[in-house]
């Protein structure tokens, strides 16, 4: 199989999109008919989808690190599984905070024409932990 079409390979692409701030290129691992529910939110499109990622730029910065991936194919579609811990990284008066998510994403996707691409990626919050960072001492 493409190594494009490996599961693990679009969640890391989408991870690094997602800490880089390259909302727009979402577009490019995803179907237009791309859904997403998690915790109070539902994307019913990529469009909206994409217009939602704005919310992350009230952050630093986020670090994405995923975790272990399972599913199969079945014909032309994927169901799986992601983990993912998601940093979200900002200040309160001066202190350095870090927002640590704990994620499992339900992942389908879709093959077309020999191109894998998110046709719905709904997330479940199994844990937050919010904690202050340290200065780092080298």
């Amino acid at each position: 199989m493409n190594q494009d079409l490996l599961p693990g390979t679009l969640a890391a692409r989408y991870a690094q999109l997602v800490d880089n701030r390259d909302f727009a290129a979402m577009d490019t691992i995803m179907w237009p008919e791309f859904t997403q529910e998690g915790p109070g939110f539902r994307a019913e499109s990529r469009t909206v989808f994409i217009a939602n990622l704005e919310f992350l730029r009230q952050f630093d910065s986020t670090f994405h690190l995923l975790g272990q991936t399972s599913g199969e194919w079945q014909g032309n579609l994927y169901r799986g599984e992601t983990y993912c811990v998601a940093s979200h990284f900002y200040q309160q008066e001066d202190q350095g905070l870090c927002l640590d998510m704990y994620i499992r994403y339900q992942d389908v996707i879709a093959l077309r024409d020999g191109e894998a691409r998110y046709l719905q990626r709904d997330l479940t919050v199994v844990a937050r932990d919010e904690r202050r960072l340290q200065e780092p001492s080298f």
